[in-house]
Formats: structure tokens, C-alpha cells, sequence
């Protein structure tokens, strides 16, 4: 096998690697919006949107994950029953 062969493979194989641990991030990051939306909703209950809470979580890939212990973070997806 030439040099620039092997430096082929060595490429597609590190490309691989990349987009493997790219798509292990991105599941970890809907997977921890879905569980602390859900947690959210399990103690606010019918106040809280939770799937208003996910959809928004994964849209913004992570950055607004709430804390169910701190409002600032998720006050937003409260419902007000009047």
C-alpha cells in the first residue's frame, strides 16, 4: 500500500471517529433535556410545559438546560391558571 493510501485510510478513519463522538454528544444532550424537563414536570405538574421545555432544550442544543432548583432557568415554560 502506497503512503498516500495509508494516509487515506488513517484520514477516513479519524473522520469516522469524529462524527461517531459528535453524534454521542448530541444524544447526551437530548437525553439530559428530556430527563431534567421531565424531572420539572414530575414536581411542577400541570404548571409546568413540559414539552415546551424539551423541544427548546435540544433546539438550542444544551444551552438552556433548566435546573427544576432554580427558576431563573426555567420560568418560562410555567403556565399561570388564573
Amino acid at each position: 500500500m502506497s503512503l498516500k493510501a495509508e494516509v487515506r485510510v488513517v484520514l477516513v478513519g479519524v473522520l469516522c471517529l469524529l462524527a461517531l463522538a459528535s453524534l454521542s454528544q448530541a444524544a447526551t444532550i437530548t437525553s439530559m433535556c428530556i430527563r431534567n424537563c421531565g424531572q420539572c414536570k414530575e414536581m411542577y405538574g400541570d404548571y409546568f410545559h413540559g414539552q415546551a421545555c424539551a423541544e427548546s432544550c435540544i433546539m438550542t442544543q444544551g444551552v438552556s438546560i433548566p435546573d427544576c432548583n432554580n427558576p431563573a432557568t426555567f420560568n418560562r415554560f410555567l403556565k399561570r391558571f388564573i
